[in-house]
């Protein structure tokens, strides 16, 4: 059986703060870099996190390919 893990969306945005944070970027410039291709090391799974904590939130544009 799956383990489910409830999450609110406060809770995703906090994180997501978070991550951008650490990183020292805004999602815009992550975005930009990310179309770019010009994220580097970890970078390129912490853009995968972002997209996935999009997906969950239910964005139109969770990632640089669909802008």
């Amino acid at each position: 059986m799956a383990n489910v893990v409830e999450v609110t969306a406060e809770e995703l945005e906090s994180r997501r703060e978070e991550i951008l944070n650490r990183l020292g970027v805004s999602l815009d410039e992550l975005r930009t870099r990310a179309r770019e291709a010009t994220l580097v090391g970890e970078e390129w799974k912490i853009w995968e996190d972002l997209r996935d904590i999009a997906f969950l939130l239910g964005e139109d544009q969770p990632c640089a390919c669909c802008d």
